[in-house]
Parts: C-alpha cells; sequence; structure tokens
C-alpha cells in the first residue's frame, strides 16, 4: 500500500461565486502571451532579435505551462486547489509587472507567469468537474470565453498602451493588474476545510501514463495548441511585412480573438446536448482546417473573415477538448491528473511552433511555407477528433 497524506474535503460553495471567481481567474490566463505579438515588431528591434528568437520570447510561458503541469498537480494535492490557484495567480501579477524593468527581468518575469499560468489551467478542471458536474459543458465554455477575452483585449490594447505610456515594457506590464485583483477576488472565496481525511497518496498523484483516452486527448490538444501558438505569436507580424500598420495587424488578431469567444461558448453547450461529442468536435476543427487552408492559399482575400473563421474553430475546439477533459476523468482528482498529463504534453509541443515558425520564416523568406504546415496540422486534428469515442467517457482513473 502507497503512503498516504491528508486531503480536505470540500465544503459547500456558493456555486454563483465560485462561477465568477472561476472567470476572474481565466481571464489572466492569455494575457502574458497575447500581449506580445503585437509589440514583437518594437521588441524585436530593441533588442536586436532574431525571428527565431522573439518566437522563443512567445514560447517561453508555453514552455511554462507544459513543464510545471505535473507539478502544479503535486502541488494542488500537497496544499489544495484553492491555496495553490492563489499562489499561481500570484505569480502571474508578479512576472508580468517585473517584465518593466530590463531585458533579464522581461524573460524571467514571462517564466514566472507561464508558471502561474500552468498552475490554474491544471487545476480548473478538477474544479468544474467536482462544483458543476451536470454542466460541465457550459462552464468549461464559460471559463474558456472568459480567459480568451482576456487574450483578445490584451492583444487589441497592446499597441494603445504601448502609445499611452510610452513603451512596451510598462504596455507588457500592465497586465499585472487583473492578476491582482483575481488574486484578491480568490482569497477572499476561496474555502478553509475544518478537518481532513487520509487519501491513497501514489493514486492521487500518479499521472495516466499508461491510458489510450489520455494520449489521445493529449494529441489531440497538442494538435489544437500548436495552431493556437503558431497564430498568435506570427498571424500579427506576416500582415505588418504584407504592409499592414501594427495596430491594424494587432486588430486582425483581436478579432479571430474575438471569433474565439464565441466557439469557445457555443459548441460546447452543443456538445451537452450529445453523448457523443464527435460530430461537435468535427465542426470546430472543420472551422480551423478551412480558415488555416485560406490563410495558406488566399492571405490577401478577405483576411478578417479568414481570421474569424480560424479563430471560431481554435475556441471551439480547445473549449472541447477541456470538456473530454472532465468527461474521461473517473472523479475530479482524476480529471485533475488528465488535464496534467494533457497540458504537459499538449504544451510541449505548442512551444515548439512560435519558433518553428520564426525559423522557416528566416529560411524561406516568407510565410507561405510555415502556413502551409499550419494547414496540415489542422488536418491532423480533424483526423484525430474522429477517435474521441464516447466509450472513453469516464476511463481515466
Amino acid at each position: 500500500m502507497g503512503m498516504t497524506t491528508l486531503a480536505a474535503p470540500r465544503a459547500a460553495r456558493n456555486p454563483r461565486l465560485l462561477l465568477a471567481t472561476l472567470l476572474l481567474l481565466a481571464v489572466n490566463l492569455r494575457t502574458t502571451v497575447a500581449s506580445l505579438p503585437p509589440l514583437q515588431r518594437d521588441i524585436e528591434h530593441d533588442l536586436a532579435l532574431s525571428g527565431w528568437t522573439s518566437g522563443l520570447l512567445t514560447a517561453l510561458p508555453v514552455v511554462c505551462m507544459a513543464w510545471f503541469a505535473p507539478a502544479a498537480h503535486r502541488l494542488a494535492h500537497r496544499f489544495g486547489r484553492d491555496a495553490t490557484a492563489l499562489a499561481a495567480m500570484g505569480c502571474v501579477m508578479v512576472g508580468n509587472g517585473v517584465r518593466a524593468i530590463d531585458t533579464w527581468a522581461l524573460l524571467a518575469g514571462t517564466l514566472v507567469a507561464g508558471i502561474g499560468v500552468s498552475a490554474c489551467g491544471v487545476l480548473l478542471p478538477g474544479t468544474v468537474k467536482e462544483a458543476f458536474p451536470l454542466r460541465s459543458g457550459l462552464v468549461t465554455g464559460a471559463y474558456t470565453v472568459a480567459m480568451m477575452l482576456g487574450a483578445t483585449i490584451a492583444a487589441a490594447t497592446a499597441v494603445p498602451l504601448e502609445r499611452a505610456l510610452g513603451s512596451w515594457r510598462w504596455s507588457l506590464a500592465m497586465w499585472a493588474l487583473p492578476a491582482a485583483l483575481a488574486a484578491v477576488a480568490w482569497h477572499r472565496s476561496r474555502e478553509r476545510p475544518a478537518h481532513r481525511e487520509p487519501v491513497a497518496e501514489a493514486a492521487m498523484v500518479r499521472l495516466p501514463w499508461r491510458s489510450r483516452a489520455a494520449w489521445l486527448l493529449a494529441a489531440f490538444l497538442s494538435a489544437q495548441s500548436f495552431l493556437a501558438y503558431a497564430y498568435l505569436a506570427w498571424l500579427p507580424p506576416a500582415y505588418q511585412a504584407r504592409g499592414w500598420s501594427p495596430e491594424a495587424a494587432g486588430a486582425l488578431l483581436a478579432a479571430g480573438n474575438l471569433a474565439q469567444l464565441g466557439g469557445a461558448l457555443v459548441f460546447p453547450v452543443l456538445a451537452d446536448l450529445f453523448v457523443d461529442r464527435r460530430p461537435v468536435l468535427g465542426g470546430a476543427v472543420g472551422c480551423t482546417l478551412t480558415g488555416a487552408l485560406w490563410l495558406f492559399a488566399l492571405p490577401d482575400t478577405l483576411p478578417w473573415a479568414a481570421s474569424a473563421v480560424l479563430g471560431l474553430g481554435l475556441g471551439g475546439a480547445f473549449s472541447l477538448a477541456m470538456v473530454l477533459i472532465v468527461d474521461c476523468g473517473a472523479n475530479p482528482a482524476a480529471a485533475g491528473r488528465l488535464a496534467a498529463l494533457a497540458f504537459a504534453v499538449a504544451y510541449s509541443t505548442a512551444a515548439l511552433a512560435p519558433v518553428l515558425v520564426g525559423a522557416l520564416r528566416d529560411a524561406t523568406g516568407g510565410y507561405a511555407v510555415p502556413y502551409g504546415l499550419l494547414a496540415v496540422v489542422a488536418a491532423t486534428q480533424l483526423a484525430l477528433g474522429t477517435r474521441l469515442h464516447p466509450r472513453l467517457r469516464g476511463t481515466v482513473g
């Protein structure tokens, strides 16, 4: 028998208050990354960065989100989801805030914020499965929308904030403020259990590396995350290279992010109407593939519409992946372990996307080859979605 540790029972909690604080946390989970691409040209110029190095800057928080996911799960098991989420949001606050200091602080702050984002991302599926078991699709869609809303606002306001504050550094640092608000709100609302009960430590901590369902979900989420972070990092620079202003290129990214909001909310609600999620998955990823092919083959033809179709698919597919994590986990703790594994694999893959696209741009002198690669990844994701059968539900322990 494995060692035992003490885990707190979860007392009843006001569901409206819990949902509100979850949404506030979620708003901060993409601002660190989304605030960078519209400022990328100025950052490259000021710091003399190459294409692949600039892509690495966007990849840093994604690397943290991948590699820290298993550790975040263990910390949540040891200290509780509430305390871990509070500490994680503190990391996002501090990490974003110090980015204004100097180049090394920019790198270090991005890493620290990425660690905080990783921990929060691992905790949310288990919280949803425990607190909202009958409305997992709706609640997952709601917090995914909040997360993408934060990304949309960060992308759209990055350049205006730079102009108002006089520096891209201060524009990046401003995202410490909503993280501080979320940390305060979570601290005031979090549970303080009255007693603790022993649970089996080995069973609670071990990730489901041998589960077929876990690896299918990890592969699907890997393709999804690769596409999302590639376009997040390189859609604005690609259109600036076509003569667009930084403001217009940032607005194009924001339009795609805005479309993600609709996809993230609508597709999970539709999925709750079906036992088999695959038709809805196919619809979402079909939009992603259409947008990817459009941007590759016809980049100058209605690019705003192409970005919106792509965003609709990316938002829907990501939100549905979160729903599937809740579905496949046998219980809240299992959903947390599954999320840790899926995020570790997916974000490790996604971290390569900004660097790879930047390297291909440098090697080929343009965006045709990297955007063709992204269309292939979207087709692969569509094929993976057909394998996520409803019989996988509740199979990951």
